[in-house]
Order: C-alpha cells, then structure tokens, then sequence
C-alpha cells in the first residue's frame, strides 16, 4: 500500500513538473504527500574568507518552498528542509519517516550531466530501499494501464521476493503486466535458457502477464526501444544484480535507462 510519498524538490519547473505528476499519483492511492529540498554550502571564495552564513540559506530555501506553495494552494503537503546532500538528505528522510514511495524528477542527458556529475535520482535508484519512481522531463501524467518489468529469468527467484513486489505493485495499479528480456543472439536461447524461462514463469504462475524476448546486442537499447514500441507506461527496474542480464548490471548501462527513458522508471530492490 502506498499512503506516504516523498516528493525531491529542488524548485526547478521541472520538479514542479514532478509534483504534479506526484499529485495525481497520490490522488489514485489516497496518499499523503511531503517535499523535502536540500541545500548545500557554496564553494568558499578563501582569496576573500567569505563563508555563506547557513542561516541565510535555510531563510532562503524556506522562501522558495512559501512560493512553491502559493502555486500549488489547492493542496496540502508537508515540508522539510534540511542542510545535506540531495540524495542523502532524501534517502535519510524516507527511512527515518516510513516512506512507502520516493518521486523524483531527472533531466538532462548531456555529457556533463550524464557521464560526470550523475544524478539525484540516479543515486537514489541504487541505493534506496524504498521504491523509486523517477519522472522524465517531457513525461505528463495519465491513467497507468501498461507496466513493463525488465527482468532476467533465473533460479535464484528461489532466494527473492522481488516478482512478488511487482505482482504486487502491478495489482495495485490496477495495470497489465508485460515481462520484457533482452537476449543478444538466437544463440543464447538454449536448453539451459529454456529451462530457466520455464522456472520462471512457475514462480510468475498465477500472475495475469505476457512476456516478451527482444533481440538486441545491447540490452539497454533493446528495452528502451521496446517500451516506445508497446507504448508502455511504466518501467520497472531493479539495479541489483539477478534482475537483468549481467551486461544490463554494468553502471553504464543501468544508468542510460534511468536517464533515457521516456517513460516513468520504478527502480525497486529485492
């Protein structure tokens, strides 16, 4: 059940953009909504020894969460405000407090954004035990009928509750469930894939789904096609490794979904 979300602002139009999409996802699950905005101190200018008083921060992050809110007075949500690391402030906030979903945005798909400086809501999608819901720039809320769970079929299930997360995540949506995995060649579908596959969907029996093979020689590439191709509207990751194809655990890989997406990304951990 969801009933608490934590929402990462950082006030630009695009974590507005997220609210939003926040906002009708709590409608659907009658759930509360918190904020929570970090700050950081600025780079010290030591030639001057000018160091930016944190009070004056806080005031200021205070002033533009008083604004925030003015835009969105039809709604209630409660607000924290914390000195710290975006990811950190985040990650500590959902586990102290109970969190049942964390909703961020991501934006940016540049060198510098991608390759070097990395992201918020990337951090969160390996580290955080609670799900992770990461919305695109250009995605805008509407009804979730459609969940693609990029997922490797394998005997450790035996060992994992992760399948019984999505069925449950699924169900509560109320969404139809497409299983997608990624092999390289024909060549890979053998005895020991056949008997792996069957495995599977044992474990999945009972699970209203459809499972698709898409042949593609990088894994990443093949599940983003397919998620525009079958018009999804969910992914569903999990970064730990017994979920995608070895190459698919590789960062780089894992991080190209999260950033490239077109759709909402749900990264969730066994």
């Amino acid at each position: 059940m969801i009933r608490k979300i934590l929402v990462g602002i950082d006030f630009s139009e695009h974590s507005k953009k997220t609210l939003k999409y926040a906002i009708q996802l709590a409608n659907k699950f009658s759930a509360d909504i918190t904020l929570v905005h970090s700050y950081t101190l600025p780079l010290v200018n030591f030639e001057t020894g000018y160091i930016p008083p944190v009070e004056d921060m806080q005031k200021e992050a205070e002033a533009e969460m008083n604004a925030l809110l003015n835009q969105f007075s039809g709604y209630r949500f409660n607000t924290i405000i914390k000195m710290g690391f975006a990811a950190e402030v985040i990650l500590e906030v959902a586990e102290e407090q109970g969190f049942d979903l964390i909703v961020v945005g991501i934006v940016g798909q540049g060198f510098i954004k991608e390759k070097l400086i990395g992201s918020t809501a990337y951090d969160l999608s390996r580290e955080s035990k609670i799900p992770v819901l990461i919305i695109p720039k250009d995605a805008e809320y509407s009804d979730i009928k459609k969940v693609a769970f990029a997922c490797d079929f394998h005997k450790d299930l035996s060992k994992s509750d992760l399948y019984l997360k999505v069925m449950n995540i699924v169900q509560y949506l109320g969404a139809e469930l497409e299983v997608v995995s990624v092999v390289g060649s024909e060549k890979d579908i053998d005895v020991k894939f056949a008997e792996d596959y069957l495995y599977f969907e044992q474990k999945m029996e009972g699970i209203p789904h459809q499972h698709f093979f898409v042949t593609h020689n990088k894994a990443s590439e093949g599940i983003l096609e397919y998620i525009k191709v079958r018009k999804c509207d969910w992914l569903i990751i999990s970064p730990l490794k017994h979920t995608l194809f070895e190459r698919l655990f590789k960062e780089s890989v894992t991080k190209e979904i999260v950033f490239h997406s077109p759709v909402p990304v749900l990264t969730i951990h066994e």
